[in-house]
């Protein structure tokens, strides 16, 4: 585990109080100093990330993480297979450590705050902030990463953050890239077949939807595409096997649909 943030208590009183005077609005979960770029060489082990996470309502607050791929480099082992190259990633979240290539913590181990606390409680004991490793693998290029830190109460909004993972990018390079000549859409789904889980890239300045539907047209799943270049996963486990769609809609309009099957 890395070593643990320095805080002054000083510091931690003034932002619970500029939080606590946002009167009348719900609050999510607070995030102390979350990094927004981290510097490396392709050559690097692991570049890492980290920050404090805070209640700092009057509520008690559980919260699990949500990682999201916002951008990736051009060789990215995702889904994670053990011995494949490319960049790969994993996050720590209330002391566990995830696997490589997991988008989401467990929600048994959520993390549980009390009002105006910065210790959580969980099967492992107090700990109380994230933790983004990133290995380049000999990968160059920019990973854009986005964590959501997601409340199991009802009305508490999501508080999301994005890191950027610069690998042996030249000064100025380390940002998100918009490829306007890329065309907009998905990459085909690989591996299709879908037996576990499958991944396909995209490219999309406006966000969008991708929409998954039987061959009667009836919508199955729906996920929220964020603008940018990313990558979408498809859990065969949600899915009966058979045949089915997944479409791209774009400012309400169908740019784009393929086949795929889901086997066992």
């Amino acid at each position: 585990m890395h070593d643990n943030f320095q805080h002054t208590k000083g510091a931690l009183a003034a932002l619970f109080c500029a939080v606590m005077g946002m009167a009348g609005m719900a609050q999510g979960p607070t995030l102390i100093e979350p990094v927004e770029v981290v510097e490396g060489s392709p050559s690097d082990t692991v570049m890492v990330a980290e920050w404090l996470v805070t209640n700092a309502t009057e509520n008690p607050m559980t919260l699990y993480v949500e990682r999201n791929v916002v951008q990736v480099v051009d060789e990215m082992n995702l889904p994670y297979l053990p011995g494949n190259p490319g960049a790969y990633e994993r996050f720590c979240w209330g002391g566990t450590c995830y696997p490589y290539g997991a988008g989401e913590s467990a929600l048994p181990l959520a993390l549980s705050l009390n009002p105006m606390d910065t210790t959580g409680i969980n099967a492992f004991g107090a700990e109380d902030w994230l933790i983004s490793d990133y290995y380049p693998n000999g990968v160059s290029g920019v990973t854009a990463l986005e964590y959501c830190f997601k409340a199991t109460q009802q009305g508490v909004p999501d508080v999301c953050h994005t890191v950027l993972f610069c690998a042996g990018v030249e000064a100025g390079g380390c940002v998100l890239s918009v490829e306007e000549e890329q065309p907009i859409g998905f990459a085909p789904l690989s591996p299709n077949p879908v037996v576990g889980r499958s991944v396909m890239s995209y490219f999309a300045p406006d966000g969008g939807r991708m929409l998954i539907l039987d061959l009667t047209g009836r919508e199955v799943k729906s996920v929220v595409v964020a603008p940018g270049r990313g990558m979408v996963w498809i859990d065969g486990m949600e899915f009966a096997p058979g045949v089915y769609l997944h479409a791209f809609e774009s400012k309400g309009q169908i740019v784009q649909s393929r086949k795929f099957s889901v086997s066992r």
